[in-house]
């Protein structure tokens, strides 16, 4: 649904959009019916790139490589997407980090501010059918969508917008510099305690 929708609503928003799909023939007749869907229902070229024995991340970057020579390319990560990052990173590698809205490889990623059931719901409004892969599960991913996720709604219902908030550097900023970087453009000087003073000068900030 997320792919779908970030195909159709740039099209319907004027960009000129084109759809490309990335074949691993990993899940049998599943992959071949996927291919011929976003062949007949997006116009997508279909690329394969058996990815048979690679992580994920080593699919990630065939498919970062396959799709290299394309201008500019954007996905379908959503608000979901993002917290599953963050969870996942955070174990990891011990960091809050997320996806940028650009990353390094050129892409972009349009659909950050939506959760998944918006894309669907989105889909289902503008009478567009989509594909779910159902190997997710097995994924690292699949399974904090799957199990950490409902356990830690249970602990906070609010719990993938707390996550978000992880991303939002004010949040963990004292007070004062945050209403300061807050503030409307202008002149401004704020007393952060101990000793130190902020100080900003229309766009320009001092400590």
């Amino acid at each position: 649904a997320d792919s779908t929708c970030v195909w159709h609503l740039l099209g319907s928003l004027g960009y000129r959009v084109s759809a490309l799909h990335v074949n691993h023939k990993l899940r049998g007749a599943a992959s071949e019916e996927d291919a011929r869907f976003c062949a007949a229902g997006l116009g997508a070229e279909v690329v394969e790139a058996n990815g048979g024995g690679l992580t994920e991340a080593g699919l990630r970057e065939l498919r970062y490589q396959v799709t290299g020579c394309h201008k500019l390319r954007a996905t379908g990560h959503t608000a979901s997407d993002q917290v599953e990052t963050i969870l996942y990173r955070l174990v990891s590698r011990g960091a809050a980090t997320g996806i940028a809205p650009r990353s390094d490889h050129g892409v972009v990623h349009p659909l950050l501010p939506l959760w998944r059931e918006e894309t669907e719901a989105y889909c289902r409004a503008a009478g567009l059918d989509f594909r779910v892969d159902a190997s997710n599960a097995e994924t690292k991913r699949g399974l904090i969508r799957d199990e950490i996720l409902p356990l830690l709604r249970r602990l906070h219902p609010a719990a993938d917008e707390n996550l978000l908030r992880a991303l939002d550097t004010r949040a963990t900023l004292p007070p004062a510099l945050a209403a300061l970087l807050a503030a409307p453009v202008g002149s401004k000087r704020v007393d952060l305690g101990g000793g130190l003073q902020a100080v900003r000068e229309h766009e320009r900030l001092w400590l």
